[in-house]
């Protein structure tokens, strides 16, 4: 990538003289900068997420911030060497953490928890600010060069004699895995989380920034800058509509006397697909809704688009939506024609869309892409046995087993706070699509570091899917069931069970083998296991119906019981 320091300049000046400047010469309170220690594994992060935009909404104008993916509980996901390091200078290890202004108010770090950052937040908005500060940037979309000038002018003396310009690149909009999403639920779309705010990079080059020397009032300070953003950072694509950048300005490395944001134009700049998404699509077939968000960075309102979209090796079409009104700056949402084809459950592909023409005019930009894969199974009923082992918070786990209308046949949870393994048998009353899915409150999965939490489920045929638990606040599989050759699981092997009501002991009649015996409660859990038995102990349960299911060579048979 290319930074480069186009031109600095520093002089004492009349105040009349700023006529063609565009930063304030009047004397001002300070804006707020909170930097927010961040990382994907944090827990309570999406609740800092969530303060800060509180704040943020509170003083639209005069707060701003940055999420610094950092420390251990990064995993090395979003993270940047200049990110690590200012997080390293002042040794933060405990998450969420941030500075406000990079100020300390009390003790000797300017790191607090996410209690304090609103109370000190609002002292600093109290403050009087000895220097004023404004930044513009240009981005010419076809090379991708951001320029960026930044004035400043001081409207009192610094009180020390050195000062330190800094110019960070942020992005919003970037969807990922993180851990607590509950927290902040605004920002989970379509399972994944909303990663606001990043910090991408320093665009002078210098951790710290450049150096500021015309520290007296009445200095004026103009530095430019140019920085070519990269295609992807850390494996992230770098868009440019949801690029930001902020100028601040510091005594050192901590005390933050002014931060402001760019007002960014785009040259060079056509209307483009900002975002393509896979909807959700509750059913058993192979079905893909999508919708493109269109962003007109162009100058002119669009009315009408042509989009060419579909899935990498399937055949393309073209979808003509008119009627639009998207003004410059602007952006809006089309939802595309859904795409079928043959496709194989489980698997991924890969959806794209361009715009080929706006407004009549033909436009070519590369097109954008997202995931398509569908967690549909195929399955021999009636009986499935579903295995949920939880993680150490298994009050935040919860499933549903239920009908592709939404009727609930089985759910459960919340479970007990140990990472523990339930077996429940899932009874299909009929061939048919239905749905299971495993939520956690907490919204990191039932296996985010605090226990290997997963769950499988096994058919008739003996087919075993399972899920490793790493999800955000939803696992969700539809199953289209079929019962084995054809008929219901009850008619697969012919068998009586007596007494009934039983108390003491069950007797089984089957013209078959039979290799194992369970007994299920009405709740679907596993009660009672015999291999190879015909009579089975049923002194000890509590009185009430069960299940009795036998499996022999010719498949997988259910009878009721009572317990007296």
């Amino acid at each position: 990538m290319k930074k480069g320091l186009l031109f600095s300049l520093s002089f004492l000046i009349g105040a009349m003289a700023f006529a063609q400047t565009f930063v304030s010469t009047t004397r001002s309170t300070k804006n707020v900068l909170i930097e927010e220690f961040t990382g994907i594994n944090c827990g309570y992060c999406p609740d800092g997420h969530r303060i800060v935009g509180e704040v943020m909404a509170a003083h639209p104008n005069n707060v701003f911030a940055i999420n610094i993916h950092a420390g251990s509980f990064a995993a090395n996901t979003y993270t940047t060497t200049d990110g690590e390091a200012i997080r390293a200078n002042w040794g933060v290890t405990s998450f969420p953490a941030g500075m406000i202004n990079r100020t300390v108010f009390t003790g000797s770090s300017p790191v607090y928890n996410r209690s304090y950052w609103s109370t000190y937040s609002n002292a600093i908005l109290a403050q009087q600010a000895f220097v004023n500060i404004a930044a513009r940037c240009t981005i010419d979309c076809d090379t991708r060069v951001a320029t960026v000038t930044v004035e400043l002018f001081y409207t009192d003396s610094s009180d020390v004699s050195e000062n330190f310009l800094q110019v960070a690149l942020l992005q919003n909009n970037i969807l990922g895995r993180q851990s607590g999403s509950g927290y902040n639920p605004t920002q989970v779309i379509n399972g994944q989380y909303n990663h606001m705010h990043m910090f991408r990079a320093n665009m002078t080059g210098k951790t710290w920034g450049d150096t500021i020397t015309a520290t007296d009032s009445g200095s004026f300070v103009t530095k430019t800058y140019t920085y070519t953003l990269p295609a992807t950072i850390s494996n992230v694509p770098v868009l440019l509509q949801d690029v930001n950048i902020l100028a601040f300005v510091t005594k050192s490395k901590k005390d933050v006397v002014n931060v402001c944001k760019a007002s960014i134009t785009y040259t060079n700049a056509t209307p483009i697909i900002s975002k393509m998404e896979a909807l959700p699509f509750e059913g058993c077939t192979m079905e893909f809704p999508t919708y493109a968000t269109v962003f007109n960075m162009g100058s002119d309102t669009i009315r009408t688009v042509d989009i060419k979209y579909g899935i990498r090796g399937q055949a393309a079409s073209t979808y003509t939506r008119s009627g639009l009104q998207i003004f410059p700056g602007r952006s809006d949402t089309i939802h595309l024609p859904i795409m079928t084809g043959n496709f194989t459950s489980g698997t991924s592909y890969t959806g794209y869309a361009k715009i080929t023409s706006a407004n009549g005019t033909v436009i070519n930009k590369d097109s954008v892409t997202c995931t398509l894969k569908k967690n549909q199974k195929d399955a021999a009923g009636g009986m499935l046995t579903f295995s949920l082992t939880t993680d150490r918070y298994g009050t935040e786990t919860t499933y549903k087993f239920m009908k592709s209308d939404g009727t609930v046949l089985s759910s459960g949870g919340p479970y007990t706070n140990a990472v523990q393994t339930y077996t429940i048998a899932l009874r299909v009353p009929e061939d048919g699509c239905y749905r299971l899915e495993v939520y956690d409150s907490e919204g990191d999965g039932i296996n985010g570091g605090y226990g290997n939490g997963h769950f499988s489920l096994t058919d008739n045929n003996g087919t075993v899917f399972s899920d490793n638990g790493r999800f955000t606040d939803k696992a969700q599989y539809f199953l289209n069931i079929t019962h084995t050759d054809g008929v219901l699981e009850a008619e697969a092997v012919d068998f009586v069970v007596y007494p009934n009501p039983v108390k003491n002991t069950l007797h089984i009649e089957s013209e078959e083998n039979i290799n194992k015996a369970e007994i299920f409660d009405m709740q679907g859990r596993i009660v009672v296991t015999n291999e190879n038995a015909s009579e089975i102990n049923v002194s000890a349960l509590p009185q009430g119906s069960y299940i009795v299911r036998i499996t022999t060579e010719k498949g997988v048979s259910t009878r009721t019981f009572v317990k007296e």
